[in-house]
C-alpha cells in the first residue's frame, strides 16, 4: 500500500504578526453598559438623600 504525500505546511504571513495589527483596547476604556449603570446608581442615591418632606 502507497502511502499518500503529506501537504506542504504554508508558512505564516510575516505582515498579519505586526504590532500595528494587533487589537488594541486603547479607545474604548469603559464599557457602555458600565458608566449608564454608575450613573444611574449615582441619580438614585441622590434621590434617596433628598428629604421631601423638608418643603412642607
Amino acid at each position: 500500500m502507497k502511502l499518500k504525500d503529506m501537504p506542504k505546511i504554508k508558512s505564516r504571513n510575516p505582515v498579519a504578526l505586526s504590532p500595528l495589527l494587533h487589537k488594541s483596547g486603547v479607545f474604548e476604556t469603559e464599557k457602555p453598559q458600565a458608566t449608564h449603570r454608575r450613573e444611574r446608581m449615582a441619580s438614585k442615591h441622590q434621590l434617596r438623600k433628598t428629604d421631601w418632606q423638608a418643603d412642607k
